[in-house]
């Protein structure tokens, strides 16, 4: 496993644990080849997320850009079809971040 490998491994762990401490049943995607990395249910209040990870990553100096600032991702056309959420993660302080309120 390659380092890029591990970091998104590393941040799709700590997503999923986030769902699992906040009352979520947590469903992986093993095949990493689906629309979303897992499914989050919560059997009290019915709440499913279909939710995509990605690593918060940051720019560097450069002309176009102020350097420090999170790289955004895009969603696939499907996965904006499917309703799924992007979830960002600081592999280095835990923090998350998303297109909705968790």
């Amino acid at each position: 496993m390659n380092v890029k490998e591990q970091k998104g491994l590393q941040s799709k762990l700590g997503v999923m644990r986030y769902y699992a401490d906040n009352g979520y049943h947590v469903y992986n995607e093993t095949n990493n080849t689906g629309p979303v990395d897992f499914v989050a249910i919560n059997p009290e209040t019915k709440d499913v997320r279909l939710v995509e990870v990605k690593t918060m990553s940051f720019r560097s100096k450069s002309a176009n850009w102020k350097p420090g600032t999170m790289i955004n991702r895009q969603l696939s056309p499907v996965q904006k079809k499917l309703g799924v959420e992007l979830v960002y993660y600081n592999i280095h302080t835990g923090e998350l971040k998303c297109q909705k309120k968790l």
